[in-house]
């Protein structure tokens, strides 16, 4: 994974590019009952965290993946009451979601305590404090299983959990076992956003698997996809819901309701950005039609990415 002051991506697809990132400072490096946990420094993209030797976010650019993910979801929920976060251990997606003047509580759940641990410590970047909202509640254990067991329903659900490697808990939060729990957890009107996974044109299987696998359990299913220059690539989310989304999702409902909602001072986000994430390109909407491209994700068949 480093190499002489770099730290080396090979997380492409068939392994057939790579990234080098160039270090200035390792600030902490640890393996925790889940996964290898890397922060350091780098030249161009300040402080960065990688996990199992993929890049995860950046200080140049994490805003761009945070507000992709977040912001479409809580807008397009009819009410932005009651998040809640599968993952999210940097705290960013906490901050954002915090933003809606809406949104009264938040409950997050990363099974990962050594991931939060470090993130309080080294990124406060990215969560400016919102572990401390006296909104948000956090729990460290199986966002599956709390899911499951728990008899709270939300408006809103973001999922921004790490990669789904072989033998990662994180394999068993992209079926659609799973899905069916997380739609049942949701007030009418909710809506669910993920991250998933590479939206790049060498490297859109699994994308196209996820989006297939949600539109199997919700009416209305969304792709979208975002450049992120830390990554190298295009990255792809899917929004999901059983309710129409057309209406706020137009570019005159965005600016209102994020104006509504005093969001109007994001850095990325706001109605042309919206448009230009959900026109996607020819090839990948051929992609998610094609029957041959991607795979029905379930308990049985993992989505195991490497």
């Amino acid at each position: 994974m480093q190499s002489h002051h770099w730290v080396i991506d090979f997380h492409f697809h068939n392994n057939s590019r790579a990234i080098m990132y160039r270090v200035q400072n390792a600030v902490a490096h640890t393996s925790s009952d889940y996964q290898e946990i890397l922060i350091v420094d780098l030249v161009d993209f300040g402080r960065a965290l990688f996990l199992d030797g993929s890049p995860q976010s950046s200080a140049m650019d994490e805003y761009i993946y945070h507000e992709a993910l977040v912001h479409p979801a809580l807008i397009a929920s009819r009410n932005a009451q009651k998040v809640f976060v599968a993952g999210g251990g940097e705290g960013a997606v906490l901050r954002e979601a915090l933003k809606h003047n809406t949104v009264e509580q938040v409950i997050m759940v990363d099974i990962d305590k050594a991931m939060i641990d470090l993130a309080r410590q080294h990124l406060s970047l990215w969560h400016q404090g919102a572990f401390d909202d006296p909104r948000v509640q956090v729990l460290c254990q199986d966002a599956r299983e709390y899911l499951t067991h728990c008899q709270e329903s939300f408006d809103c659900i973001l999922m921004d959990v790490a990669d789904p490697l072989s033998g990662s808990p994180a394999a068993l939060l992209f079926t659609q076992e799973f899905f069916g729990i997380v739609k049942s957890r949701l007030k009418p009107g909710g809506t669910f956003a993920t991250q998933a996974e590479p939206a790049d044109i060498c490297d859109y299987s699994a994308h196209t698997s996820i989006v297939k696998t949600l539109r199997g359990c919700f009416d209305f299913v969304y792709s979208y996809q975002v450049g992120i220059p830390f990554y190298g690539s295009t990255w792809g989310f899917v929004l999901a819901s059983d309710s129409p989304l057309n209406q706020r999702l137009n570019p005159e409902g965005i600016n209102r309701i994020l104006a509504e909602r005093d969001c109007s001072r994001l850095r990325f986000y706001d109605a042309e950005s919206h448009l230009h994430m959900f026109s996607l390109p020819k090839y990948l909407r051929d992609a998610i039609k094609d029957p041959d491209v991607g795979a029905i994700i379930s308990d049985n068949q993992l989505l195991v990415v490497e």
